[in-house]
């Protein structure tokens, strides 16, 4: 729960910024421009963080996809203004909402409320 939280706070800064500084290239660790393998790491997280059992973890993998290419289909169609990423991330979250438990999306939230807190900033060699 914890690091989906992470990743939509982190997808959300990314599309701000990018939307606000224009094109901005390049990989980043913890921006939406992420390779195949820095995904499934982070989901593999996720799925220690959250506690996630093999159907939760399955459905979490598919949403997360499936965000991710809306991500980028709203970049390349250059519609990424802060509604529109607002909309993208309060869906996913209401998705991520019917996969999780109570009690794990409550730790979603606080790792959201905590990434929000930090500015954003996120991503790398965290510590629980």
């Amino acid at each position: 729960m914890k690091r989906i939280f992470i990743v939509a706070c982190m997808l959300t800064f990314a599309l701000m910024v990018s939307a606000q500084g224009g094109q901005g290239g390049g990989q980043r660790q913890g921006g939406f421009q992420q390779t195949p393998e820095q995904r499934a790491a982070r989901q593999e997280q996720m799925k220690k963080d959250l506690k996630l059992n093999d159907k939760q973890f399955a459905d979490y993998k598919k949403l997360d996809e499936a965000y991710w290419k809306k991500v980028q289909a709203a970049r390349e169609g250059g519609n990424v203004d802060r509604e529109a990423m607002t909309k993208l991330r309060d869906e996913q979250t209401a998705a991520v909402k019917k996969i999780l438990t109570a009690d794990q999306f409550k730790k979603y939230e606080e790792i959201q409320a905590a990434q929000r807190q930090r500015g954003g900033q996120g991503g790398g060699n965290r510590q629980n």
